[in-house]
């Protein structure tokens, strides 16, 4: 192990190259490990100029978490492609899953930490040919980028995942999103690009948007930021209702429960602003901002006094940790917190951190 290099990760000032020397000590996470131990008394002993206070350990290993995510989804998307196309044939119906990679899993750090790519193999009896599907999973704590078999590229925001062909059919590009995605379309007239995304597709050609479609969220939202696209809702027999045509700048809110939909001009990146690190807030409803925070560390919120949740925030964080957020938000709002830490369950893994707010009053 070379602490020195190990020093300088922690300091976050690794070159590529030397990223690459890491990954191999990365692996050996657990928590007896001289590497945790290592990594640990570094963290404990460099002081933070910028901040005045030691590294948090937590986010040390959320960024390792997230370079491993981001190494092993490139070697699997590249590894997993190729062995999928070579796989044409099966004699039987076959459905079958195999992880084409370890799972990358922190016990230390909690729950579902994890970034995997899954592949299926679907055949009919009439179809001699096999349908192979990727699906890829992001990490609780990372933002995951796939590169499409048309070329065409995605970013997977925490939480979410995509499933989509080993290779597109003739006449059409399918995707399916859970979750959000930032999409930059490659363009291609005679083949449209459909992304289910809950109860509505989204059909493009050459285009960037993003898509917000959590299984939880009562809105699902589309923002464009180039190109065109249309938003049809899926009725029986294939056929389908064309709920609107979307121009760049435009912002779609698609209700789930009463099928409404709303388009407005947005000028400001707010709604994509997490492919980049940032979380923007404009003038924005505590609860809506705790959700954000909740999936983005991975974390626990807790509203105690049921006058906060009538409070609104305009903030920008831009690759804050979760301490520093919630200092913010304490200096211009009238609230207080404490952040309670993870806690060792009887199966060796850590709980996730919860946040409780309270008043200033109280």
């Amino acid at each position: 192990m070379d602490k020195k290099l190990l020093e300088k990760y922690v300091k976050n000032n690794c070159t590529p190259e030397e990223l690459k020397l890491l990954i191999p000590w990365f692996r050996d996470l657990s928590p007896s490990s001289d590497f945790m131990a290592e990594l640990y008394r570094i963290c404990e002993e460099l002081p933070d100029k910028n901040f005045e206070s030691r590294i948090n350990f937590d986010d040390v290993l959320n960024r390792i978490h997230n370079d491993i995510s981001l190494e092993q989804t490139r070697l699997l998307i590249e590894n997993n492609n190729n062995d999928l196309i070579s796989k044409k044939r099966r004699k039987s119906i076959v459905r079958s899953l195999a992880n084409i990679a370890a799972v990358l899993l922190l016990p230390f750090i909690g729950i579902s930490v994890f970034m995997t790519v899954k592949y299926y193999s679907v055949q009919s009896e009439n179809y001699p040919i096999t349908e192979s599907y990727n699906e890829i999973l992001s990490s609780v704590d990372a933002i995951t980028q796939v590169t499409l078999p048309d070329g065409s590229f995605v970013w997977l925001n925490r939480r979410s995942s995509l499933r989509y062909p080993a290779v597109f059919a003739k006449d059409q590009r399918h995707v399916e999103l859970k979750g959000e995605g930032y999409f930059e379309v490659n363009q291609d007239p005679h083949r449209p690009f459909i992304i289910s995304a809950d109860k509505i597709q989204v059909i493009a050609r050459g285009t960037s948007l993003n898509v917000m479609a959590y299984p939880e969220e009562e809105n699902i939202e589309t923002t464009l930021i180039s190109g065109n696209v249309e938003l049809r809702k899926p009725l029986s027999e294939g056929r389908s209702e064309i709920l609107c045509l979307m121009n760049p700048s435009d912002l779609s809110v698609y209700n789930k429960n009463n099928g409404d939909i709303k388009v407005k001009t947005v000028q400001d990146d707010r709604h994509f602003s997490w492919k980049y690190g940032k979380l923007v807030f404009t003038a924005e409803p505590l609860t809506e901002v705790i959700k954000k925070l909740n999936r983005w560390f991975n974390v626990d919120i807790e509203i105690t006094d049921q006058k906060l949740k009538d409070l609104t925030l305009t903030a920008t964080f831009i690759n804050e940790t979760l301490p520093q957020v919630m200092d913010l938000i304490s200096q211009v709002s009238p609230i207080n917190y404490t952040i309670t830490k993870r806690e060792i369950s009887a199966d060796g893994t850590y709980t996730p951190r919860r946040v409780k707010l309270y008043s200033q009053d109280n």
